[in-house]
């Protein structure tokens, strides 16, 4: 499947022992976001790769779910804004689409940077356009997709990230596993 094709090519870029998982439907990739969501620390930053179609505005809607964004509000693709703000119950959610980003000026003049703090979570679509956008420490995330399911693969950069991949990974599989088997 495409996760085992994703961890060979982030191997290759000096990636090593990603994680990776697959994700059969959008209300998985919401669940999956979810977890991330109620995971997330201040200051954190998550950079997302992939085809378009993969499934990351999806994750980024799960993600805004899971730290409880205010109600009004929805996550919808910043392709055109560029950047988009979400309140959510504990810290902002910002928002980044790089798709449309033709380097480093372009870059800057979004004021990403200031979204860079202790009290907020930035989380960057099409990352691979502008890998400057990310600080040393982050979790970068692919994806890619054939016709029946999703290959997500998840690189932490920091023991935080490390750390949040592992407990909502673990978060993920119980909430899949209950729904798989019924239990309560």
């Amino acid at each position: 499947m495409e996760e085992e094709r994703l961890s060979r090519l982030w191997l290759v870029r000096g990636m090593a022992d990603p994680e990776s998982i697959t994700v059969s439907t959008p209300e998985e990739m919401l669940s999956l976001g979810g977890m991330f969501g109620r995971n997330l620390f201040g200051g954190a930053v998550i950079g997302l790769e992939g085809p378009m179609g993969a499934g990351k505005t999806t994750l980024v809607r799960g993600i805004a779910n899971g730290m409880s964004i205010q109600d009004g509000y929805a996550v919808t693709s910043p392709t055109f804004t560029l950047l988009q703000k979400y309140p959510c119950l504990y810290r902002d959610l910002y928002h980044l689409d790089l798709y449309r980003i033709s380097g480093t000026g372009d870059l800057e003049s979004t004021g990403y940077r200031e979204t860079m703090d202790p009290d907020s979570v930035l989380v960057i679509e099409w990352v691979d356009r502008e890998p400057a956008a990310l600080p040393a420490r982050h979790l970068l995330v692919g994806m890619d997709y054939d016709n029946e399911s999703r290959g997500v693969v998840f690189q932490a950069r920091g023991g935080k990230y490390t750390e949040l991949v592992s407990r909502s990974l673990a978060a993920y599989d119980k909430l899949k596993n209950t729904s798989t088997h019924g239990n309560p």
